[in-house]
């Protein structure tokens, strides 16, 4: 019974794309002289019409979505649709992991600044349970825990897996998108400020702000699931006076100032996660507060670190991003944009997926 209702559904997709092919072409033939011209490449006018004259062409992505979910299928190119949520799993390569861990020791060597690395699961590590039991899923306590034994002893680590999987039933995660929420962010941070030699400060000393509800991620753009309903990006100020003084974000010959690390200019944008720091559009930023006898922190950040920022901010003088990725760009190394000796405490803050993928860790001399 399962596979003629599987058959009905998906030759009706199929009949859907026909049809909408067919229309393509026919109004093809209505156009200009000039679109005739190009009519012998079928599949490049159909591309083209599709992308001029359907904005709304994601509709079309949802209805396939929708129609294969009719027949039982859960899995989209490793983003597997469950009950409440989008969970992308990803494979890593072993040699480029094992790459990237004897870059940062050598880092580490070379430096007489203390090194920290804080490695945070992805939702397919914290909700592992509940993807289907034939999914070839990486553990990732292991694979955080492995990497951690390998890192050089000079080298003090930070554990984000016990507080984000305790933490699982809060939203600490998008449902939509790659990314942990701020709430996510303060577990973390609540746990991990405590090696870097500070006591955390207490969630209610912060006011929640739902600066969106309608945030649909990266995620659903693969995919434009609807039944997943939209995200709520939330930031976190301090009840009392913000300690942060001053924020400069440099992107090649362009400094952006601000007097603070939320931009709200971001949720005009799809990507509203980008309230945060401006998301991952800098080289570096560098973040200045009012506590100017505190130590000063370099951050050597993947996507995470920037929801991170606003929590550490009452602890340090100076914060400084940098992004190995935007350092390969501009054809720069850390050096350039930063004077490793002139930080307190170094810290490697990345996701363990981005992690593992990282191929410029080599640009940090």
């Amino acid at each position: 019974m399962k596979k003629a209702a599987d058959y009905i559904a998906v030759s009706a997709f199929f009949v859907i794309v026909i049809m909408f092919a067919a229309y393509t072409l026919v109004m093809g033939r209505h156009g200009s002289e000039s679109e005739k011209a190009d009519s012998s490449d079928i599949r490049h006018n159909a591309q083209t019409y599709v992308s001029s004259n359907f904005p709304l062409s994601s509709n079309w992505k949802s209805l396939r979505t929708t129609m294969f979910v009719m027949t039982g299928k859960k899995n989209f190119d490793n983003i597997y649709i469950l009950k409440d949520r989008l969970v992308e799993i990803t494979d890593f390569d072993k040699d480029r992991l094992d790459k990237n861990i004897s870059q940062i020791n050598d880092f580490s060597e070379n430096t007489d600044t203390p090194v920290y690395v804080m490695l945070a699961p992805t939702a397919a590590g914290i909700y592992s349970a509940k993807l289907p039991a034939y999914t070839s899923n990486t553990d990732q306590r292991e694979m955080i825990d492995n990497i951690y034994y390998d890192l050089d002893s000079r080298i003090d680590t930070i554990d984000t897996f016990f507080p984000m999987y305790s933490a699982r039933n809060n939203y600490v995660y998008y449902r939509t998108d790659r990314k942990w929420t701020s709430f996510g962010a303060y577990f973390a941070y609540a746990d991990g400020i405590k090696e870097l030699g500070f006591e955390p400060v207490v969630l209610s000393n912060y006011d929640q702000e739902y600066t969106s509800n309608s945030y649909y991620g990266g995620l659903y753009s693969e995919l434009c699931y609807n039944s997943i309903g939209a995200d709520r990006v939330n930031i976190f100020r301090s009840k009392y006076k913000t300690t942060v003084d001053s924020v400069e974000l440099y992107r090649e010959d362009q400094v952006l100032t601000s007097k603070s690390v939320y931009f709200r200019s971001a949720l005009k944008t799809a990507d509203k996660t980008a309230i945060f720091l401006q998301g991952d559009n800098f080289t570096k930023a560098t973040v200045k507060t009012t506590a100017e006898d505190a130590p000063k922190l370099l951050i050597i950040k993947g996507s995470y670190a920037n929801t991170l920022v606003p929590f550490l901010t009452p602890h340090y003088s100076e914060i400084t991003l940098v992004d190995p990725d935007k350092l390969k760009e501009e054809g720069k190394t850390l050096s350039d944009v930063a004077d490793t000796s002139a930080y307190d405490q170094i810290l490697f803050m990345y996701d363990c997926d981005q992690f593992a993928d990282e191929t410029n860790f080599d640009l940090l001399k």
